[in-house]
């Protein structure tokens, strides 16, 4: 009887241990499933995958959506995080397709995680230390549109890969020429602020325009590395007191000379003598030694990826105490006539026999004798440069009250917010010269010549207002030239040139001749930071 009862109780414990084992082997397939199953929800705090969750947060704030404006590029930081009491494994995606116009992917630096592979990356428990990664994400939008990129998240168990559907995209290094993935690793992207082209970049603006009240928003003040498309893709742009963007590129091979009259410093005698016929050798005066390097100053980065620089003398901080610590090559007038709005023209009749104005002159002679004869040429291109002359017609027409007088395009985009006029819409640079009907200015491709207005106030100056950014020279220097015409009231034509402010003037007045070069480079910078102590250094 016992025999029988024993051999009756190992049989019940046999097949209760084999029942527990198979709910084990169930529970635990039953479990992966749970736990690698996955979903995305808009504006979710944390999206739940079985017992285990992740946190999502867009520039700090909870969120899985990248927005990004019409022709503009944005980086955004994005930090994952694992709020589990286990360590577990975590994906990174963007959902859908997007157009060819737009460009996504990661910024690899030091500070920040890569991205994961298809497989997943493991995060360590909650409050541990790898709980997080951060992940640095540049979407470049060159379409005419307002996109919005939609991010998705996997999680599951450490030990077991994860996969993608069809509709999951990785992030991949986002690739960009060598010395605008140089510049970008020690440069956030900025997002730009609704009208902030209507301030100062130190936040200053006309709160009364007919008064000329001016005062000042803390959160308008604006430094850093932003973007706007140009004719060949995103362009990246400096603006405001910034002080890494300074370059040393080029050198003088030899002393060089101009010729000084009342204040005035021309490229040759023939020019001087042009101007005032009094003009002799005894006015040649030194601007540079053999050997002085050549500075300049990253007003941005072409959106073909070549560097748009202007020169800022012999030395990166130049205090303009004399000609030798100059920040600009020359100082003349723009044209020697005047009276009629083609002077305005970096070049006029164009239709017949093209003239160069007086200045353009001036530019490429120095260009010639100095860059253009050095190995140095071969690096700089025949860049994109803009002379607007489009648009002329009556200031009243563009709803300027009082402007009886005609005015240019630039006019209409970057004085709306001036001193005496109207805010009727914010003031709109660009980097896209527009086609001109006139016989004079318009589209140029020239190894040297100057800034437009346009780019002024990009980098953080707005009209008749005192500004900080690194083009201002402040109020007890030379003002140098644009090359964009303003206006012509009857009278005198206009250009538009930078001192303290913004501004424009008569085409016969003196001011300082700053080239501007655009520079292309394989190898990007070889050395430097980009401060005046350690400025970025282009070879030849």
């Amino acid at each position: 009887m016992k025999k029988i009862l024993l051999e009756t109780s190992f049989s019940k414990i046999y097949m209760i241990v084999m029942i527990i084992i198979t709910l084990l082997i169930l529970g635990g397939y039953f479990s992966y499933a749970m736990f690698t199953v996955s979903k995305e929800r808009g504006n979710a705090i944390s999206i739940v995958t079985g017992n285990l969750t992740f946190d999502l947060k867009v520039d700090g704030t909870t969120g899985n959506t990248l927005t990004v404006k019409a022709n503009r590029s944005r980086e955004f930081e994005v930090t994952l995080t694992n709020p589990n009491n286990r360590t577990a494994r975590f994906n990174f995606y963007y959902l859908g397709d997007i157009s060819s116009e737009v460009n996504i992917g990661y910024l690899e630096s030091d500070e920040y995680n890569k991205t994961p592979e298809a497989v997943g990356v493991n995060l360590e428990k909650s409050g541990s230390s790898g709980s997080s990664n951060v992940y640095r994400i540049l979407v470049e939008n060159e379409s005419d549109n307002d996109i919005s990129i939609e991010l998705g998240v996997s999680v599951g168990l450490d030990y077991n890969d994860l996969s993608l559907e069809d509709n999951e995209h990785l992030f991949t290094k986002i690739e960009l020429p060598n010395v605008v993935d140089q510049l970008l690793v020690t440069n956030k992207v900025q997002t730009e602020k609704d009208n902030m082209f209507n301030y100062t970049s130190k936040g200053d603006i006309y709160t009364d325009a007919t008064s000329g009240t001016i005062s000042n928003d803390p959160d308008y003040v604006t430094n850093g590395l932003y973007s706007m498309n140009d004719e060949d893709g995103i362009s990246y742009y400096y603006r405001g007191n910034i002080e890494n963007n300074n370059v040393q590129f080029g050198e003088y091979a030899s002393d060089y000379y101009v010729y000084s009259n009342n204040f005035r410093y021309f490229q040759t005698l023939e020019s001087c003598q042009e101007y005032n016929r009094s003009c002799s050798e005894s006015n040649r005066v030194k601007l540079a030694s053999a050997g002085d390097k050549m500075y300049w100053k990253i007003v941005r980065v072409n959106g073909d990826g070549s560097l748009r620089l202007i020169y800022n003398g012999t030395s990166p901080n130049p205090d303009n105490s004399d000609l030798a610590h100059f920040y600009a090559v020359g100082a003349s007038p723009y044209n020697l006539e005047a009276n009629d709005p083609k002077y305005a023209g970096y070049t006029y009749d164009r239709n017949t026999n093209e003239t160069d104005s007086f200045i353009k002159k001036e530019v490429d002679t120095w260009y010639s004798n100095t860059l253009g004869n050095s190995n140095y040429d071969s690096m700089v291109q025949n860049g994109r440069f803009c002379s607007d002359s489009s648009g002329y017609k009556l200031g009243t027409e563009y709803g300027f009250s009082g402007a009886n007088y005609n005015v240019f395009s630039s006019f209409d985009r970057l004085a709306m917010a001036g001193e005496g006029i109207s805010f009727s819409r914010p003031n709109s640079p660009s980097l896209i010269c527009p086609d001109t009907d006139e016989t004079y200015g318009g589209s140029y491709n020239l190894k040297a010549g100057l800034i437009t207005a346009d780019e002024l106030v990009l980098a953080g100056e707005s009209m008749l207002i005192s500004g900080n950014s690194y083009l201002n020279i402040g109020s007890s220097n030379v003002g140098y030239w644009s090359m964009t015409p303003a206006d012509f009231d009857g009278g005198d034509v206009d250009i538009w040139y930078k001192a303290e402010i913004l501004n424009n003037g008569y085409v016969n007045f003196n001011y300082a001749i700053r080239p501007l070069i655009n520079v292309t480079t394989e190898n990007g910078f070889t050395s430097g930071d980009g401060t005046t102590s350690s400025p970025y250094v282009i070879e030849s």
